[in-house]
């Protein structure tokens, strides 16, 4: 035995066979090269246990735990560990792949096999990235079919206009495009429930990267959101390529007159929160009215309630609206009184008494228009609930119309981090271990 092990050893110092030890070594140290990166919120390599369960390396500065893992698959309520995971057959078998950089990627299979942390594990700590939080996601991944999600707070709602509980979220394969997305929102739901464009339904705040890649070949995706330059960008191996991609639903709302960016892309909004979010109204389009946007601004805790508005110039904004608005809880209004007032284009709404929202409650809004001395609806009731938070996964985003249980990403998935700041393309190229691992 000692004299294979020498022989293999020295084969490995001539080149003629690999050095499983040097690339174990290698694996270790890019792994703490990630772990140690300040700001760290959450870095999983899916080889890191605690109580049997897949855990997150972290920045003690910026949190004081990992975040667990669970394994899911589509229509089984379980969760599960990787030791007691009960699946065998072909599509939902574990597989895990050495050839990443951190030497343990994990397939996950649409919905045969995926993993999520649980809402529960992580509302309201630094994974919980929302409002004007700046952040950085990556993700190493190598696709080996369908692209969809590959990691992030993202669930669809079944693409109701006002479902979804949508935050962030890395994504191969949308748009028409072969490279990385990054899906950000403010509502949670469409984008633009106003227009009536094909695909409104569905989020469609996103940034494109320029650089497509190849199933079958590592990438290291990367989003950043910089709050202070109003900017969300995507990385490819830690090059940002520009794109100038103009969304055709966004282009029924604004009516671009010239391509719009879209890596980086523009985003002023605060990502959404269960608890604070953007509700748009809809009914309505700016040929017609002058207004691109109509909007409340929901801070569910407090019972804070305030409507804006986007105009085309100041003589659209001149318009005379009123927004009634009110909550229920188990059929029965929480306000000693429903609002109904007229609003400019900044109005915090006058709500009677104190209240706060809580998931399960009911917001009823409506938008009117003051015409021929009388007032018109504008568009449809918004019916919104409020509802917990979505899980964070890896490998399938949730509330995919009926959930199938084949639609979604097929991939290997070698590592997430999360960052509580935005870092340079520097730092991602120095995280992306490109000429290390290709």
């Amino acid at each position: 035995m000692k004299t294979i092990l020498l022989i293999a050893g020295v084969l490995a110092a001539v080149g003629c066979v690999p050095d499983a030890q040097g690339a174990e070594s290698a694996n270790r140290a890019r792994v703490a090269q990630v772990a140690e990166t300040p700001g760290l919120v959450a870095f999983w390599d899916f080889a890191l246990m605690q109580d049997g369960r897949w855990t997150s390396y972290h920045d003690g500065r910026v949190v004081d735990r990992g975040f667990p893992v669970s394994l899911r698959r589509i229509g089984d309520p379980k969760s599960y560990t990787p030791e007691d995971w009960p699946y065998v057959d072909k599509s939902s078998k574990l597989v895990f792949d050495p050839s990443g950089p951190f030497g343990h990627a994990v397939r996950f299979n649409q919905g045969y096999v995926f993993a999520e942390v649980a809402r529960s594990d992580f509302d309201q700590s630094p994974l919980d990235v929302h409002g004007r939080q700046p952040f950085t996601l990556i993700a190493w991944v190598r696709f080996t079919g369908k692209r969809h999600l590959v990691a992030g707070i993202w669930d669809e709602g079944g693409w109701n206009k006002y479902g979804g509980r949508r935050q962030i979220a890395l994504f191969g394969g949308l748009f028409g495009s072969k490279g990385v997305i990054g899906h950000i929102s403010t509502t949670g739901a469409s984008s633009y429930p106003q227009s009536t464009a094909s695909g409104s339904q569905y989020a469609r705040a996103r940034a494109i990267d320029g650089q497509s890649f190849e199933n079958g070949q590592w990438v290291a995706m990367a989003m950043t959101f910089e709050p202070s330059r109003d900017r969300v960008t995507v990385y490819c191996d830690g090059t940002a390529t520009p794109t100038r991609v103009t969304d055709p639903v966004a282009q029924d709302v604004f009516r671009y007159e010239q391509p719009v960016a879209s890596n980086p892309y523009h985003f002023p909004w605060p990502i959404f929160s269960p608890r604070a979010f953007i509700l748009k109204f809809n009914g309505y389009n700016v040929s017609d009215s002058g207004v691109y946007e109509h909007w409340l601004r929901v801070d569910a805790s407090p019972g804070r309630v305030s409507y804006e508005r986007s105009c085309r110039d100041a003589a659209s904004g001149s318009g005379e609206y009123r927004v009634s608005f009110d909550v229920l809880r188990e059929g029965a209004s929480l306000l000693a009184r429903p609002f109904v007032g007229e609003v400019n284009e900044k109005t915090t709404l006058d709500l009677p008494g104190n209240f706060a929202m809580r998931p399960g409650d009911e917001i009823r809004a409506s938008l009117q228009v003051r015409r021929d001395g009388r007032w018109q609806p504008i568009g449809s009731e918004i019916l919104y609930r409020i509802r917990e938070g979505a899980p964070f996964t890896f490998g399938r985003a949730l509330g995919l119309g009926n959930e199938p249980i084949d639609h979604g990403t097929q991939l290997h998935l070698d590592g997430v981090a999360v960052f509580n700041r935005v870092l340079s393309g520097e730092e991602l190229k120095s995280l992306s271990f490109r000429a290390e691992t290709r």
